[in-house]
């Protein structure tokens, strides 16, 4: 069913309000929150990295939760669910993109996925499948609306702080997967998915606002955990500052 332009519109500025409102959030309470695209800081190789194994990660494990959306929303909306599926097609070979960078460090695609996923990621993967059970796939575009419309901010940010601080060589994966996204308009297309998904299931802005809040307090916690990760040496080269 295609949705009304005016329905659009109207969603469009709700979940954008929303998605400024946790961006605002994060900065105020996540340590070092714009670290990635901060210039005035030295980049910490250690964070960064860890960083995109994580996103190859999960990548590979939304994969599953994205899939299982697509057999409810072939129930709730069959257009819908046509752009769905191009759309995850797309999705699914994005690791390959930052594994290629990863490679560049002198990470295999062995020692990538041999690394353990972060704790927050287990929980976006069980807060994603409880909540498709619960929702059908409204839950999987809430995801994809919130990390498409983060990377449409932040992502071009990221790689040339990173091709800055590295070179070309190593962001290659990460610039062609923010080409694919703007060519592609991403963020668009998940306002159009969640439009017809809501239609379809009767479910009022609520349901959805309350979707990208749950998803938004995992990311939170994905990048405490990071921080932590890399606080040794963070601390380190601070000290390192101080004694000079």
């Amino acid at each position: 069913m295609k949705t009304p332009e005016s329905v659009l519109k109207s969603t469009r500025q709700a979940i954008e309000q929303l998605l400024n409102e946790e961006a605002s959030t994060f900065g105020a309470t996540v340590p070092r929150a714009n670290h990635l695209i901060d210039e005035k800081e030295k980049l910490d190789i250690k964070y960064y990295l860890r960083h995109r194994v994580e996103t190859v990660r999960r990548i590979r494990a939304t994969a599953a939760t994205d899939a299982l959306a697509l057999a409810a929303m072939v129930q709730e909306d069959y257009e819908a669910a046509r752009r769905w599926a191009d759309y995850v097609e797309t999705e699914m070979n994005h690791d390959r993109l930052y594994l290629a960078d990863l490679k560049a460090h002198g990470l295999s695609e062995t020692a990538v996925l041999g690394t353990p996923p972060m704790p927050a990621t287990t929980v976006l993967m069980q807060l994603l499948m409880q909540r498709i059970a619960e929702f059908g796939s409204l839950p999987a575009v809430a995801y994809s609306l919130y990390v498409e419309w983060n990377s449409s901010i932040a992502s071009r940010k990221v790689v040339e702080r990173a091709g800055a601080a590295l070179s070309e060589d190593h962001v290659k994966g990460a610039r062609a997967h923010t080409g694919i996204d703007d060519k592609d308009g991403h963020y668009d297309v998940m306002v159009d998915i969640a439009c017809s998904v809501m239609q379809a299931r009767r479910y009022p802005m609520q349901i959805l606002e309350g979707l990208i809040r749950e998803i938004a307090a995992v990311f939170r916690g994905y990048f405490h955990e990071l921080h932590l990760y890399a606080a040794p040496a963070a601390n380190g080269d601070a000290r390192a500052r101080q004694a000079a």
